[in-house]
């Protein structure tokens, strides 16, 4: 590569800063048009993130000095005036409107004055506040409205609170989880009480009062409202057979439930395989297509919740068009002398098709099901000749391009890449329909 002039990086420089300067102009003039029709909060931003990239912009500095004081005494006067009638929620908005202001503002260099008396004012509007919504939050949590109560805590967590506060907010956030939660686990919604008592936990920690109880619901939780799924050998639909590798439908069972299955999500609850294949075997059911009836028989069995049955619907294999070379080559025995053989060059994708149903055991119906399509491709290289390839000098890559065991060992692979890919949609797709039936 050749240098770069130095005239030519100093433009480039210089076409940088002007841009830049341009944009800062403009986000400038932005904000003067919002100060003008009284969008006084938004031009103070737009102060705020001009300085933020030029501190050196006197226009802006003095801009946002001049918006932040009016905002400041127009927040300030109506905290007063909400304080005085009554208001508390809404003075301490205000405050934390005014301390938001001051927190941006300063971080660029711009402080903004509040009077003298601010401070014992601020903690005492924040106070009153705080008890108001303590009070509120008791009486909805006697109510049982749990998730109101939990609301009404929440709106704390703004506030510049002391530490004494924020812990008590923090023991009421979790005091009303866990009530929600119990509320849940006796209305039988399951997953929303575990959801809730982890909030619980993650709040005040798993070792604190409220995070014991926690872990406490949420065990009971998943033994009451996890589902059983038995998933049963698959196989092929006629038709698809002379196309599909023998063997893939038991490949995609075993890699599903071994690998993709083998870490099912909260409220499902895989079957393991050998108990599977026992009752099977106990019931004298052979491998091969499964209809729902015996389905639902060995569902009944294992006493599951759900059984699933899949088979391979189709495979398909597409080679793209080969781009062919003709490739010279030096004997073995003579040197002197070459042979030409050819390497094609192609690309294989491999397409699957595979169909599922849940069937409820008791009543033997299928109640879910979907189709999962995926699909695998790889490059090849391989090489042809008409006589015996170990009679050619060839370097180790080019022996590679001859190995048929090589071949065969790269489709399996590519087969293993389309069944680890149908596996993992199929996963996904049994755990999402199988936790509607959650609640």
């Amino acid at each position: 590569m050749k240098p770069r002039p130095f005239a030519a990086i100093v433009s480039v420089s210089l076409l940088v800063a002007l841009v830049s300067c341009v944009s800062v102009e403009k986000r400038y003039q932005k904000g003067q048009e919002l100060e003008a029709k009284g969008r006084l909060e938004e031009a103070a931003q737009r102060y705020v993130t001009v300085l933020t990239k030029d501190p050196n912009m006197e226009d802006a500095r003095r801009s946002l000095a001049d918006v932040g004081a009016r905002m400041v005494d127009e927040y300030l006067a109506q905290a007063r005036a909400d304080k005085a009638d009554g208001l508390f929620e809404s003075a301490a908005a205000a405050i934390t409107r005014i301390d938001g202001l001051r927190g941006r503002a300063g971080q660029v260099g711009v402080p903004l004055a509040v009077p003298d008396d601010y401070p014992d004012f601020r903690r005492d509007t924040v106070d009153a506040a705080v008890v108001s919504l303590f009070r509120r939050g008791g009486d909805l949590e006697d109510a049982g409205n749990w998730a109101e109560a939990l609301r009404t805590y929440e709106r704390m967590i703004p506030y510049p609170l002391v530490p004494e506060q924020r812990g008590r907010v923090d023991e009421s956030r979790a005091r009303a989880l866990i009530g929600w939660a119990e509320q849940d686990m006796a209305g039988g919604s399951f997953r929303a009480a575990y959801g809730h008592a982890q909030n619980a936990v993650e709040i005040n920690g798993p070792e604190s009062t409220a995070g014991a109880t926690g872990r406490t619901i949420q065990r009971a939780a998943l033994e009451a409202g996890t589902k059983t799924v038995a998933v049963l050998p698959f196989w092929v639909e006629r038709g698809s057979g002379d196309r599909a590798p023998r063997g893939l439908e038991s490949s995609l069972y075993d890699t599903l439930l071994y690998d993709s299955m083998d870490d099912p999500v909260l409220f499902v609850g895989p079957i393991d395989r050998g108990a599977i294949h026992r009752e099977m075997t106990r019931l004298r059911i052979r491998s091969g297509e499964i209809p729902p009836q015996t389905a639902g028989t060995v569902g009944r069995a294992l006493n599951a919740d759900f059984v699933v049955v899949g088979w391979l619907r189709s495979y398909q294999q597409e080679d793209s068009v080969p781009e062919e070379k003709l490739r010279q080559a030096p004997l073995r025995k003579d040197k002197s002398k070459a042979a030409a053989y050819t390497e094609k060059r192609y690309t294989v994708k491999l397409t699957g098709e595979v169909r599922y149903q849940i069937i409820e055991p008791a009543s033997r119906r299928v109640v879910d099901g979907e189709t999962v399509v995926a699909n695998a491709s790889a490059p090849f290289r391989r090489a042809y000749y008409d006589g015996d390839p170990a009679a050619l000098d060839l370097s180790r890559d080019e022996r590679a391009l001859f190995d048929k065991e090589g071949w065969l060992r790269a489709e399996e692979e590519l087969q293993a890449s389309l069944v680890k890919k149908l596996a993992e949609k199929m996963a996904a797709s049994v755990f999402e329909r199988v936790l509607r039936f959650v609640r």
